[in-house]
């Protein structure tokens, strides 16, 4: 009976319950004609001082000198992670010229009409006897004059102005030129008291407060306006600006936002901008300690940091050969494309700690640690032994 059975729980290993596959079985499906997403992969293994083989980016495996070294292999993959880290700087594509001294409706005015002479203006000499001729200048003062939505105001013996779209100074001369028929030599001067058609709004959940913020001449940055609202609560590197300007939206990584960079835009009038947390996160498969999904909590992690966080490999099931990091890294044969890419790391070979050490992470990046060979086999073995240690315990007991 037990000849009979051994050989079906041999034949049934491969249905036991796994972590996920091993790295043959992995690798298996890379290769061509069976990998169906054009899946390349990397080797990290580094014996002795150099990198062993590398799969590149033409699908086609390319073997590296064994001269290369440590420092220049991390290099490599150090600027490889930056290039894809700076994939998504795509703030500057809306930058654009514009003008923040025009006023729009909303806009709320103070406007002082000066006289000299012949006044149309009683202003400041409303004294007994006034003629309307006085050699002494005097000022009639519209503390409180708002531009309606029409974009014009109003103003005694002028009627409607249309002020919308003009400067300070344009509206200036616009104001002398309605009262020049009916005043000697009239003057204005026109103040801006509240500013709403030149502002942007910065808000989101992850903005200290949200507020509209009034634009100058000063030609003021993404970055001041960040500083205006009090910054984000949580980390750069957790926080996505979502920039809204003329019915177009980018999203970016605060981080990646530097106050030399293009991607600082200079505001305009109507941006938006929203400050929204997005914690950036790797999650941890396979035979390892745990299955979970791990935030950064830091500017930047390293492969060794996160696999040390995720526990690094199972000392009972896993196969520490073969570590594997999951990622989606640009395509440099199509723009705006990308490709995926496995990079496998042999946690046996002492060089590839140091390695571990300089490659960086990225946000969403799948590390998979595979099972070993033997897993199932161990597994099975178990299994055997549950269900003859009793007849054997019986056997041993009868006699």
């Amino acid at each position: 009976m037990g000849c009979l059975i051994l050989p079906i729980l041999l034949a049934g290993c491969n249905s036991l319950p796994s972590s996920g596959p091993t790295a043959h079985q992995l690798l298996k499906r890379t290769q061509p004609g069976k990998n169906p997403m054009d899946i390349s992969v990397v080797n990290l293994n580094l014996p002795g001082n150099g990198m062993k083989a590398v799969l590149a980016a033409d699908k086609s495996s390319e073997i590296l000198d064994d001269n290369i070294s440590l420092s220049s292999a991390a290099e490599r993959y150090t600027k490889e992670n930056d290039s894809d880290k700076g994939r998504n700087l795509k703030l500057r594509a809306l930058a654009m010229e514009g003008r923040v001294d025009l006023i729009g409706p909303g806009d709320v005015l103070r406007i002082s009409i000066y006289e000299a002479g012949t006044r149309l203006f009683i202003g400041n000499s409303n004294r007994y006897g006034y003629t309307g001729v006085d050699p002494s200048a005097s000022a009639e003062h519209f503390d409180i004059v708002a531009v309606d939505a029409m974009g014009t105001i109003k103003l005694p013996y002028a009627g409607r102005l249309r002020v919308a779209g003009l400067r300070v100074v344009q509206i200036q001369h616009l104001i002398e030129e309605a009262f020049t028929t009916q005043s000697q030599k009239p003057q204005a001067m026109v103040s801006v008291l509240e500013n709403v058609a030149n502002t942007v709004f910065i808000g989101g959940d992850n903005a200290t407060k949200a507020s509209r913020m009034p634009l100058t001449l000063y030609h003021e940055r993404l970055s001041d306006a960040v500083s205006f609202v009090g910054g984000p609560h949580s980390l750069l590197s957790d926080t996505v600006v979502i920039f809204s300007r003329g019915g177009k939206t980018v999203k970016q990584r605060l981080d990646h936002i530097t106050p030399e960079s293009p991607d600082n835009l200079v505001l305009l009038p109507g941006d938006r901008i929203e400050l929204v947390r997005r914690p950036r996160t790797f999650e941890v498969f396979g035979a390892g300690s745990r299955v979970e999904q791990i935030s950064f909590n830091n500017p930047e992690v390293s492969l060794a940091e996160a696999l040390a966080r995720g526990g690094g490999p199972n000392d009972n099931i896993s196969d520490p050969r073969a570590v594997f990091l999951m990622r989606f890294v640009p395509d440099e044969n199509a723009p705006n494309k990308e490709r995926p890419v496995i990079y496998q790391l042999n946690m046996l070979d002492p060089a590839s700690y140091f390695l571990a050490q300089r490659f960086t992470l990225r946000d969403k990046d799948v590390l998979y640690i595979a099972s070993a060979k033997l897993t199932r086999a161990i597994k099975a073995s178990s299994i055997i032994n549950q269900i003859f240690a009793p007849l054997l315990i019986a056997r041993a007991a009868a006699f």
